[in-house]
């Protein structure tokens, strides 16, 4: 038995060393492509051989090959600054995240219905309707699609339907008003959108948040974006930002043409804050000037984050998305580590890692 184990296991080795190259060659290639996209779009000049020189130096001396220096390219574009230290998507999404996060671990820890278990202690949004491989759940009972309808029909609030894996940029994120709807029509309009989604997704009671994170944009749920890392002293926080939609749209995205702003450790929002192309500007649609908005509550956000982390510490590289309610409590939204987005922390806060730079880039190799 153990002569037959040990040669499956030398048949089994090769073969999933293969695939981890595979996903590491087509996630750098994702993200090298997603780059070119950005500076072509918003039409970013190319840097200059000594910058391009410069970076590529810069990361050989880390240990990292810089195929390409388009993240470089769209960083200086955004921001209308050169550094050498700003970690391209590429590099992060092929070498860092897999190496610092168990990619066995992807997908199924991320899944937003699991979410409700694991991080049973801290505030979520209220769950009404879970979709799990196609099977319908209320309470932690199964119901029918008909009955997860007709619960749905009776909501007095706003309700937010989304896939409960990888839903990441916003996409088929869904805010349904059943007051807005004509009542004969209420039933049809849940099942189409229902059938819309398939299978894993899940169905949440809209959050009334904070009247500070309210009067940044009133149409949408304005959260924060942190990342955090784990080591052995513990948990630290990499960056943080506040992530603001624009006015009538009912998500925060940045892709989407939302407003981003750095927040300082007490809380305080950044002087300036950025929109995807590189616009800036100091306050938001709303009127409200940038740097005079403090997060409430926000110790207890990054206390939050903490105990969040330590509960998944497969992942040492984990991207929170925090809101804070009408209480003025932070409560959890959703986390991502598969498809953690960079750029919108370098942006506006700059080089991602900061004083665990060499810490993280030596784990990496």
């Amino acid at each position: 038995m153990s002569i037959y184990i040990s040669i499956k296991q030398k048949l089994i080795n090769p073969i999933l060393g293969i695939r981890a190259k595979l996903l590491r060659f087509n996630m750098a290639a994702n993200a090298k492509n997603q780059g070119r996209e950005f500076v072509r779009k918003f039409n970013f000049e190319k840097l200059n051989k000594e910058e391009i020189k410069i970076a590529k130096a810069y990361w050989k001396s880390k240990g990292f090959k810089l195929d390409n220096t388009i993240w470089h390219q769209y960083y200086k574009g955004a921001t209308g600054k050169f550094v050498k230290e700003y970690v391209p998507h590429d590099i992060f999404s092929s070498h860092i995240a897999p190496s610092l996060n168990q990619k066995i671990q992807w997908p199924a820890l991320l899944d937003k219905n699991l979410s409700y278990n694991l991080f049973k202690d801290f505030k979520q949004p209220k769950l009404v309707i879970s979709n799990i491989n196609g099977f319908y759940f209320h309470n932690g009972e199964i119901v029918s699609e008909l009955e997860a309808v007709q619960i749905c029909s009776k909501s007095s609030s706003k309700l937010v339907v989304k896939p409960s894996i990888e839903s990441g940029g916003g996409f088929m994120v869904n805010v349904l008003s059943i007051q807005d709807i004509v009542e004969e029509e209420i039933v049809e309009h849940i099942i189409n959108m229902f059938k819309s989604y398939k299978r894993d997704f899940v169905v949440q009671e809209f959050v009334e948040q904070s009247p500070v994170m309210a009067k940044l944009n009133k149409s949408s749920l304005n959260t924060l974006r942190i990342m955090s890392y784990l080591n052995y002293d513990g948990v630290h926080i990499i960056s943080s930002v506040v992530r603001v939609g624009n006015a009538g749209k009912s998500t925060d995205n940045f892709k989407s043409g939302g407003v981003a702003c750095g927040v300082k450790n007490t809380g305080r929002l950044k002087e300036i804050g950025f929109i995807q192309n590189g616009t800036t500007l100091t306050k938001t649609a709303s009127g409200m000037v940038l740097k005079e908005v403090l997060i409430p509550n926000y110790n207890n956000v990054l206390k939050m984050v903490e105990l969040l982390h330590k509960r998944v510490p497969y992942f040492r590289i984990i991207s929170w998305d925090i809101g804070i309610d009408k209480n003025n409590d932070p409560i959890l939204i959703e986390y991502n580590t598969y498809n953690q987005s960079t750029k919108i922390h370098q942006i506006v806060n700059g080089p991602l890692f900061g004083d665990f730079t060499e810490e993280i880039l030596s784990l990496s190799l």
